[in-house]
């Protein structure tokens, strides 16, 4: 449970430094991009940057995980089985995503899992797609709530209830120089962090991680209704985890900087809020040993609001 905490933790800081600051308008025009995150435990946080998408992509598109179906206590059963395997091929391939972001809408594909996730801000709706079956559901984002992923109980978050709990954060930043990345140019920054949480009854934990990031003069591309909104994302088993951390770190930065989570920084300061196209936090918890989530953006281009990905094919077919 501890180990889990590090690494939920870790997210919440990339997601409070990353995401925009309140107030922050959203980037003029659309934008897609595809992106890869995979784990790389034990890695050398001094040999990060950035260069290799093309082929941690790749592999990540090749992991199709099949959607079990079925009831049962037979169907539960081989569900379960599927978990460790899913978990296996997500730390050894990576979870690869596409990205559509224009207007007041807003798409995610899951590659593996061939589903995809529109949010449609003015309709407010959220439709869920699945491309292997070629169905699709549509639900209102004032009477759904949100999903679940297939996450351990014990992973702590930080909920909207939760106001006691606190977060102070410190980070000394330091420069990388520019470098283009996909074609696309780029500001490199390491931050060595230390964070200290502090729960209702005064305990305390202080944990230290180092951030590598290159960031575009771009701000983050997002409709509005997205910081309060869930993707509703498929995944399961290995990725359930990790979707259940972005779920909490979207819930600290909807504000930019979330009330209970304070955030200090010395050295030439990140631009917070900026797109990147390359992150990767290294952490460690105690004198055990680091992971270290990294992050990959590639295929960058614009979008319009019109285009046909943000609308449900023609031949799928619609369920309740």
């Amino acid at each position: 449970m501890k180990r889990q905490f590090s690494y939920m933790l870790a997210l919440i800081v990339v997601g409070v430094v990353l995401r925009s600051p309140a107030g922050a308008a959203s980037s003029p025009g659309g934008l897609a991009w595809d992106s890869v995150t995979k784990f790389a435990p034990g890695a050398d946080a001094s040999t990060l940057a950035p260069g290799s998408f093309d082929a941690d992509y790749a592999a990540a598109s090749q992991a199709q995980i099949q959607t079990k179906s079925g009831g049962g206590l037979f169907a539960a059963i081989k569900q379960a089985e599927s978990a460790g395997s899913e978990m296996q091929t997500m730390m050894h391939s990576g979870f690869a995503e596409r990205h559509y972001v224009a207007g007041s809408k807003e798409r995610t594909d899951q590659v593996a899992y061939q589903t995809a996730t529109i949010i449609d801000c003015d309709a407010r709706t959220i439709t869920h797609l699945d491309l292997r079956a070629k169905t699709y559901r549509v639900t209102s984002m004032d009477s759904a709530t949100p999903e679940t992923p297939s996450s351990p109980s014990s992973v702590p978050q930080m909920g909207p209830g939760d106001t006691n709990t606190k977060v102070a954060i410190a980070l000394t930043n330091t420069a990388l120089g520019s470098q283009v990345v996909e074609g696309v140019p780029t500001d490199g920054f390491r931050s060595d962090i230390k964070w200290t949480q502090t729960d209702s009854s005064g305990a305390s934990q202080t944990m230290n991680a180092q951030l590598i990031g290159y960031y575009t003069n771009r701000s983050n591309p997002e409709p509005s209704c997205s910081r309060t909104v869930t993707s509703g994302n498929n995944a399961r088993g290995g990725a359930g985890m990790m979707l259940a951390a972005s779920h909490v770190k979207q819930m600290l930065s909807s504000a930019g900087t979330d009330r209970r989570v304070s955030l200090s920084q010395s050295g030439p300061p990140l631009p917070a809020g900026n797109f990147s196209m390359y992150d990767a936090v290294t952490f460690t918890a105690g004198n055990r040993g680091g992971a270290t989530f990294v992050t990959e953006r590639g295929n960058v281009r614009p979008i319009d609001p019109s285009d046909p990905v943000f609308s449900v094919p023609s031949d799928f077919t619609q369920q309740q």
